[in-house]
């Protein structure tokens, strides 16, 4: 491996951008590889105050992976939630604690996920 180390490091946060774009859907997964990979553009410009043109990059698709997580986790939720079967199964369950309760807000909400 040549190089310097901070070549290495901004090089190392394009592919980890790359790669939370690629494991979007793993959710938690893909946000810490896109936060390591924006943390690593960063501290790659080392003492300079200027990032090189792969740091910009890794940067770029860093932040994209995390925020493309983060949207597909919120319409998700969006999904689920605003479903009135479920929202009413959660309040039952809520209120009651019983086991058939849990089971159909579990049975609601796969409804939706299929």
């Amino acid at each position: 491996m040549e190089g310097s180390p901070r070549r290495r490091m901004a090089s190392m946060s394009v592919w980890l951008g790359i790669t939370s774009i690629l494991f979007y859907s793993t959710g938690v997964i893909a946000i810490i590889l896109g936060g390591i990979a924006i943390i690593l553009a960063f501290l790659s410009r080392g003492n300079t105050k200027k990032l090189s043109r792969q740091a910009i990059i890794g940067l770029i698709i860093g932040t994209i992976g995390v925020t493309v997580t983060y949207v597909t986790i919120g319409l998700i939720f969006y999904k689920i939630f605003s479903d009135p079967s479920v929202v009413s199964a959660i309040r039952e369950y809520a209120q009651t604690g019983s086991i058939d309760a849990y089971n159909n807000m579990e049975n609601a909400i796969y409804s939706i996920v299929r």
